[in-house]
Order: structure tokens, then C-alpha cells, then sequence
């Protein structure tokens, strides 16, 4: 971070709502690089620095070439971030793209121009709120986000494992363009809009967990939410208790019987159910 110089977990006490942020990606290239790729040192190397939000759906990229210095190849590069237009946390990814040998015996395809030589493991998480125990949720508006014309939406990373933490799998975007949505955020809307949300978080959760179930065996769901009760693992098991389930038979429902899953989350959540008199 250069803008403003403090590290990346220090974010949710320093920043504010609209303040833009830079991040500045260095690297260099160790005297190994060029023969193990097969690339001549008269050839351009390029260092890729990209920042995304994916709650705001927006992504901020930044490339500079590497160069030499007294026979160090290295590069930095700035990404600038609109503060106005970020919000949850941000993803930083840093590769190295240049023409990378493809071994094709055809010359024309021997090369790829714009081949990601070198990348990291997974993309930097920079968080810009602490969320506590509180449901992950963001007020946003819709219109400049490009999402339908709606109260809310509950939006599961596309992505999302089962030891992620909650924060970063599953979250409640509320929408600031309709009066709605105020009411929402102000606690004030009617008690069935609540139990509406709280039905859709459930559907969503339990639905997308079991898309990605063939990936993992249930010794490992488990593994993930005894080792973490904060991980989205453990809130599905949560979720699935209000069912009356254990998570295996929820995922199978979700599974199996989508429909049936998401008229027992309205159930469950007493959407729109007169209590009788007494």
C-alpha cells in the first residue's frame, strides 16, 4: 500500500468510504527465469498487478515492462483504486506475462504472446471492513453495480470452498436506490421481508455448497468446519440445524430437490406464517 502507506490488515482501521486506495506490485526475475523459459533477454517481459472488487464487480489493472539495472531485471508497477467504487475487500493478483514456448511444431503457434509465465498461488485478500459477528452484508446501489432492480441480493462467490471464511464465500448486498432498502438497513422494513432474506440466505448457502460437494468428501466438510466455526463450512451446518437436518441430508436435498430445499428455507424462516390468536 502506498496510498495510504499502511499494511494490508491495517485497511478496516484506516479506511474510509470513498477514499482511494494504490497499491504498489514489485518484482524481479531470477537469472533462471530466462532459461527455464526458453525466452531471449531481448524479448518483453510484462509485470501484471490487478486489484478486482468482486462486490462491485470491478477490477483496476496495471503492466509495466521488466527492464535491467546493473544485471537485476525488475519492474514495479501502481495500481490506483476509486474508493467510491470498492467495498467488502479487494483481491490483489500479481503475474508475469511474456511469450511463453508452447512446443508447437507449427511456428505460427509456437508462441504464445501473452502467456502467464509465473503467477501468485492464490490473489492477496485486502479486507476493507471488520465485520465482527455480524452476517456479511454491504449497502450499495444497484444501478451502479450492475445488478437487477431489487431490494437485495444474497451473492455466493462463484468460487466459494468449504474452509473459506464466511466473509469472503457469502454475503447480502442491500440496495440504496429503493426506499426499500433503507428500511432494510434502518431495521424498519415489515418483519416479512426479514424472514424473506433470511430464507434466501439459507437456499443460497446450502445450494451452492452442494454444487461444489462432488469436490470434497464429507470428511473433509467436517474437518473444515471443527477446525473453523467462522468458515462457511460450519454456517451451512448451521443452516441445515434449522432445518432439522445434519448437512449431508441438507445437501442432498439442495442436491436432488432444489425446490423442495428452498420452500423448507421459507418454512423454516416463518416467511409470511400468521401466528394464530390465542
Amino acid at each position: 500500500m502506498t496510498s495510504p502507506e499502511i499494511a494490508l490488515e491495517e485497511i478496516p482501521d484506516v479506511w474510509e468510504p470513498g477514499q482511494d486506495l494504490a497499491f504498489r506490485i514489485s518484482a524481479e526475475l531470477s537469472p533462471e527465469f530466462w532459461p527455464e523459459t526458453g525466452i531471449d533477454q531481448d524479448e518483453e517481459v510484462t509485470l501484471v498487478g490487478t486489484v478486482t472488487c468482486l462486490a462491485a464487480r470491478t477490477r483496476w489493472r496495471g503492466a509495466v515492462v521488466f527492464n535491467a539495472h546493473d544485471d537485476r531485471w525488475i519492474a514495479a508497477v501502481d495500481v490506483e483504486v476509486d474508493g467510491s467504487a470498492i467495498a467488502v475487500e479487494l483481491l490483489v493478483d500479481v503475474a508475469v506475462v511474456g511469450p511463453g514456448r508452447t512446443g508447437h511444431p507449427d511456428p505460427t503457434r509456437a508462441i504464445h504472446h501473452a502467456a502467464r509465465l509465473w503467477g501468485i498461488p492464490a490473489a492477496v485478500r485486502a479486507p476493507l471492513e471488520n465485520l465482527g459477528d455480524v452476517f456479511p452484508t454491504s449497502a450499495v446501489g444497484f444501478s451502479t453495480s450492475g445488478r437487477r432492480r431489487i431490494p437485495w441480493s444474497v451473492e455466493v462467490s462463484h468460487d466459494a470452498e468449504p474452509h473459506w471464511a464466511l466473509s469472503s464465500a457469502i454475503r447480502l448486498f442491500i440496495n440504496t436506490d429503493l426506499d426499500v432498502g433503507e428500511e432494510i438497513l434502518a431495521g424498519s422494513a415489515h418483519p416479512s421481508v426479514y424472514q424473506a432474506i433470511q430464507a434466501d440466505i439459507l437456499s443460497a448457502a446450502l445450494l451452492h455448497l452442494a454444487s461444489v460437494r462432488d469436490g470434497y468428501s464429507m470428511a473433509t466438510i467436517t474437518e473444515s468446519i471443527e477446525t473453523d466455526v467462522s468458515s462457511f463450512a460450519a454456517f451451512c451446518a448451521h443452516l441445515s440445524a434449522k432445518l432439522g437436518f445434519d448437512l449431508e441430508v441438507a445437501l442432498r436435498l439442495a442436491s436432488e430437490e432444489p425446490m423442495q430445499l428452498i420452500e423448507r428455507a421459507r418454512e423454516a424462516s416463518g416467511y409470511m406464517v400468521e401466528e394464530g390468536g390465542s
